[in-house]
């Protein structure tokens, strides 16, 4: 099966600190991404919203879309509301052909706070954890039924960071949920941290959940 490789757009603009690459066009983004060899990109900030705008951008350089990263608020909102939400953006990922969503629950997250440390981050109890899992096996079946496949993605900040907590993830999710098999950043994807030898050893226990939608860098 061949592998086409695709990268996130944060080495050029950074969504959580916008300042970061502000200056630096979308055309910059996408010409280097694919002189890099790159045959696919994520959504990013400076991305238009429109299918009908987008897919000509992106042809131009040679670039498909291959996802993009959802701010889920599911311990907030019913499944209903989620959805609700989520729409809009699940429907121009369909109309682009990507297969798969990003999804990271970022309630409590410490994400755009600079004044909060990372050990305030939300943390969930047993309890919440049951409900949490059922709630987002609930929302990955039905984004499916829609025609795209949920991949998580355990975030630094966020009530997923650990690996005991993506563990917990996976024991309380079904397989509609997948777990997004991110392979950089060291200090952020513990689950792949260089210089580990258990890390490849779970990433293959959960290889029939585990997803990579074309990132390589920060997806």
């Amino acid at each position: 099966m061949p592998v086409r490789l695709g990268i996130s757009p944060i080495g050029w603009s950074n969504d959580d600190l916008p300042e970061l690459g502000g200056d630096t066009p979308l055309e910059t983004c996408l010409a280097e991404a694919r002189l890099a060899g790159f045959e696919g990109i994520e959504l990013g900030n400076k991305f238009p919203r429109d299918p009908a705008v987008l897919r000509p951008i992106l042809e131009r350089q040679g670039l498909s879309l291959i996802s993009g990263w959802y701010s889920g608020r599911l311990l907030a909102r019913s499944v209903t509301e989620e959805l609700a939400a989520i729409e809009a953006h699940r429907a121009l990922l369909v109309a682009m052909g990507c297969a798969v969503l990003v999804y990271a629950e970022t309630s409590g997250s410490i994400a755009g706070d600079r004044c909060r440390p990372l050990s305030s981050r939300l943390r969930l109890g047993d309890d919440d954890w049951h409900d949490f899992g059922g709630r987002l096996t609930e929302l990955a079946e039905r984004l499916l039924q829609c025609g795209i496949r949920l991949a998580y993605h355990h975030h630094v900040g966020t009530v997923v960071e650990s690996e005991a907590e993506i563990d917990r993830l996976m024991a309380v999710t079904g397989d509609s949920v997948g777990i997004l098999a991110g392979c950089s950043r060291p200090w952020r994807w513990r689950t792949i941290a260089a210089g580990s030898s258990s890390r490849p050893s779970r990433i293959r226990q959960r290889r029939h959940r585990s997803l990579m939608p074309g990132s390589v860098s920060d997806t």
